[in-house]
């Protein structure tokens, strides 16, 4: 599983990849691993993307042991796992830190 972040201000973002060891999504679709660091982060990367300066950007990780769980009616959710291949949690323009890969079944 691959986890992407747009929530560059998160304690836990490092090159727009979740390196926290474990997620969990509500049945809201809301990150609860997020934290705010005070001083992290690009208020709105989006612009930047096409820029001649873009965001780096982390290459692909395969997280085998990554706990996901979730409880969001999502057609990923598995017995309150997610079995995605991967998710990506909103941008940090926003203010919760959505569940972006989130499919009503």
């Amino acid at each position: 599983m691959d986890l992407r972040c747009r929530k560059t201000n998160c304690k836990y973002n490092k090159d727009l990849t979740c390196t926290a060891e474990s997620i969990s999504i509500t049945k809201e679709k809301v990150c609860l691993q997020y934290q705010n660091e005070k001083g992290k982060g690009i208020k709105d990367f989006s612009r930047l993307i096409f820029s001649d300066n873009p965001p780096k950007v982390a290459d692909y990780r395969h997280l085998k042991n990554i706990c996901l769980s979730c409880s969001a009616p999502c057609l990923f959710n598995k017995d309150n796992h997610c079995i995605s291949n991967g998710i990506t949690v909103n941008a940090s323009t926003t203010n919760e830190p959505k569940c972006m890969t989130f499919l009503k079944p």
